[in-house]
């Protein structure tokens, strides 16, 4: 297993800050420039990719939106603890809810399914409280050099982009863990 001292910190990033609300597929078809067939090809893989890990995935009810609020309403729960816990509820929300993440309500609730209190994040989004930190976030992953997710950065020294293999991920920790030569 990890180290006792092992400490994961899940950041903010942002793929489309500022999104317009729209159906995911429609979204898709626009920014990869495919037909409708060929999107729902694409999502299609990806779909049975998640049901062999055991995550439902239903594209074709998802909504693509600003993803700002609810990266804030995941920094309030990085303050207990229950932003990993949060981020599941979310992807969960998402992709097999069809869930609205721009919608303050939708955000209050899966807050309140991981044991946060409603009321305090409701009033962390409405005052903004989280907002800076989103955006601090976003100018850190850009100066390392951040494009897309995942992206993994051990110790501040090793970097790897992308989906990984176990092995590749074990060699970063490993890696990193090492006293600096």
């Amino acid at each position: 297993g990890l180290a006792p001292q092992t400490r994961i910190t899940m950041r903010a990033f942002q793929l489309d800050p500022g999104a317009r609300r729209e159906p995911t597929m429609q979204m898709l078809a626009r920014k990869f420039g495919g037909t409708p067939a060929q999107v729902k090809e694409m999502t299609g893989q990806v779909t049975q990719l998640g049901a062999e890990l055991g995550l439902e995935m239903r594209h074709e009810d998802a909504i693509s939106c600003d993803t700002s609020l609810a990266h804030q309403a995941i920094g309030f729960a990085r303050q207990t603890g229950h932003d990993v816990e949060l981020i599941s509820r979310l992807h969960r929300a998402h992709f097999s809810e069809g869930a609205d993440l721009s919608d303050r309500a939708v955000l209050v609730h899966a807050a309140g399914d991981v044991g946060l209190d409603e009321h305090a994040v409701e009033a962390a989004l409405t005052t903004g409280a989280f907002a800076q930190g989103v955006v601090a976030d976003r100018q850190e992953a850009e100066r390392i050099g951040v494009r897309g997710v995942p992206f993994f950065v051990f110790q501040k020294r090793f970097a790897l982009s992308g989906a990984q293999p176990l092995e590749a991920m074990v060699m970063a920790i490993e890696r990193a863990v090492a006293p600096a030569a």
